[in-house]
C-alpha cells in the first residue's frame, strides 16, 4: 500500500507532527448553516444564480485562488504546484458530467472566480478530507423502546479554514416547489456531494491515506485516473456519490412519483439497490477513498482502492475514520503515512487527522459502549441501541470534534432528512489559549 495523500508526488524531509491531541480541547463557537433549495428543473447553468449572492463577502474572504495554489503546494510540493498553475486554465478546464460541468460555469460567471479554479475545487477537495463517519441504531424515546432506526452521523475535518465561510446546506426538488428529493451539506462551488441523504439512503466520503501500490501496474493506473479526472475524462468519486444521491432513471424509489411519495418500494428492491450500488462503487475507477453509506435498517463502509474494495455491515455501529481496518492490529503503517503527511507546511492539517484516527476510534467505540449499556438500563432492553441525544454526543465529544472540524450532521435516511447540523467557527490556538484561561 502507498500513500494517497499527495497524488503527484515528491519525496520532503519529514518534519514534526504538530500539538493536535494537546490541543483538541480548544472548541470553537457553532452556528447555522445557510439553507437554500436547488430546483434541477431550471438550466444547470441557473441553478445557483439565487444563492450566490448571499455569498459574495464570504467568497471574497475565503480567496478561493490562494487556496488552490496551496492545495498544489500541498498535493506535489511548491516547484510543481508552480508549473501546475501556470498550465492549470489550458488543463483544468471542465468536470466530467456535462450536468455538472454547466453548472460550474453558470456558477463562475456569477461569482466571478476563474473556471480552472472550480474545477480543481472540485477535483481535488476529496483527497484532502479527514473525517469520522458512521451509523448507529437509535431508538424514539416516545416508543418505549419499540421503534428502531439507523442514524447516520459525520463529521467533516481538515485545515483550510477560510472555507468555513461558504458552507452551505442544499434542498435539490425536481420542480418548482415541489417535494425535496436529496439534500446535501458541502461548499458553496462544490457540486459533488461529500455528505448528503435523500429517502432510504444517505452518503458520506472520508480521505483513505494510501492505495495499493506494490506493482508498477497499480502505480502506474491510480496515477492515470488521477490524470483523467484532473482533465475531466473521467468522474472524481464525489460526482460518483451525487450521481447516486440526485439520479432518478437507475433508483427504484423515483421511477414514479406515487412510488416515491407513498414510500411503497418493497425492501427487497431497496437491498437489491444497494447491493448493485456496493458492487458498482467497489469495482469502478476512482481515488482511493473511505464512503459510509447508510439504509434505515443498516449502514455499511466501504474501504475503497481505486479497482477494488472490502465491504464492512452492521445493524447497531460502525464507523469510519482515516485508517484501515488492519492498521488496529498494527498501527505502524497508519503512523508512516501520517509521517509523510507532516513533511512539509501540511497545510490541509492531514497529519494529525490521520495520526490521531484510531485514537478516534477507540474514543468513539468507549463512549458508544458507555451509552448503549445506559440505555440498556434505562429502557430494559437487550439489543444494542442509543439514542438521538447520545448520537450528538458522539460528534460533541472533544476527540471527534476538534479544532479542525468545519461541520457536524446527523442525516435520517428513513426520513430522508438532515436531522442535526452544525457548522464550528475557526479558533486559533492563541484565541484558544485565551479561552481555556478564561
Amino acid at each position: 500500500m502507498k500513500l494517497n495523500s499527495r497524488p503527484f508526488l515528491t519525496t520532503q524531509a519529514p518534519s514534526k507532527l504538530s500539538s493536535f491531541h494537546h490541543h483538541r480541547s480548544k472548541m470553537s463557537e457553532y452556528r447555522e448553516i445557510p439553507k437554500f433549495t436547488v430546483d434541477l428543473s431550471q438550466p444547470p447553468e441557473a441553478r445557483y444564480d439565487h444563492i450566490v449572492p448571499h455569498f459574495k463577502t464570504a467568497v471574497d474572504s475565503c480567496d478561493l485562488p490562494s487556496l488552490f495554489y496551496t492545495l498544489l503546494d500541498e498535493l506535489v510540493g511548491k516547484f510543481a504546484g508552480k508549473i501546475m498553475a501556470a498550465v492549470s486554465p489550458l488543463i483544468m478546464r471542465r468536470v466530467h458530467s456535462k450536468e455538472e460541468n454547466a453548472e460550474l460555469v453558470g456558477i463562475s460567471k456569477a461569482i466571478g472566480i476563474p473556471m480552472h479554479i472550480l474545477v480543481a475545487f472540485n477535483v481535488l477537495l476529496d483527497l484532502l478530507l479527514g473525517c469520522t463517519s458512521g451509523g448507529a441504531r437509535t431508538l424514539d424515546p416516545d416508543s418505549g423502546g419499540k421503534a428502531t432506526t439507523m442514524l447516520h452521523f459525520r463529521t467533516l475535518n481538515w485545515g483550510m479554514h477560510q472555507l468555513r465561510n461558504i458552507i452551505v446546506e442544499l434542498d435539490f426538488v425536481c420542480t418548482p416547489g415541489g417535494p425535496v428529493i436529496a439534500t446535501t451539506i458541502g461548499y458553496l462551488g462544490y457540486i459533488g456531494v461529500l455528505t448528503g441523504v435523500r429517502q432510504g439512503m444517505s452518503l458520506s466520503l472520508n480521505f483513505r491515506p494510501y492505495h495499493a501500490a506494490e506493482t508498477l501496474r497499480q502505480r502506474l493506473s491510480y496515477r492515470y485516473n488521477q490524470a483523467m479526472v484532473v482533465l475531466g475524462y473521467r468522474q472524481s468519486i464525489s460526482s460518483s456519490l451525487r450521481e447516486i444521491l440526485l439520479g432518478d432513471s437507475t433508483i427504484p424509489e423515483r421511477q414514479s412519483d406515487e412510488a416515491h411519495e407513498t414510500d411503497n418500494v418493497g425492501p427487497d428492491l431497496q437491498n437489491q439497490y444497494v447491493q448493485h450500488l456496493l458492487t458498482k462503487l467497489s469495482t469502478s475507477n476512482s481515488t482511493a477513498a473511505y464512503l459510509i453509506l447508510c439504509q434505515p435498517d443498516r449502514v455499511f463502509v466501504i474501504e475503497k482502492d481505486h479497482r477494488s474494495a472490502s465491504i464492512r455491515e452492521s445493524d447497531t455501529f460502525l464507523t469510519a475514520y482515516n485508517h484501515d481496518v488492519k492498521d488496529e492490529d498494527n498501527p505502524a503503517h497508519l503512523q508512516q503515512a501520517a509521517a509523510e503527511l507532516a513533511e512539509g507546511d501540511d497545510a490541509t492539517g492531514m497529519a494529525d487527522l490521520v495520526a490521531y484516527s484510531l485514537e478516534r476510534k477507540h474514543d468513539l467505540d468507549e463512549l458508544w459502549r458507555k451509552r448503549v449499556r445506559a440505555c440498556k438500563r434505562r429502557y430494559k432492553l437487550r439489543n444494542d441501541v442509543v439514542t438521538r441525544a447520545d448520537v450528538i454526543k458522539f460528534l460533541q465529544n472533544d476527540m471527534i470534534r476538534n479544532e479542525e472540524t468545519h461541520y457536524a450532521v446527523i442525516m435520517d435516511p428513513k426520513e430522508g432528512k438532515v436531522t442535526w447540523r452544525r457548522a464550528y467557527e475557526y479558533v486559533s490556538e492563541s484565541e484558544g489559549g485565551s479561552t481555556e484561561e478564561n
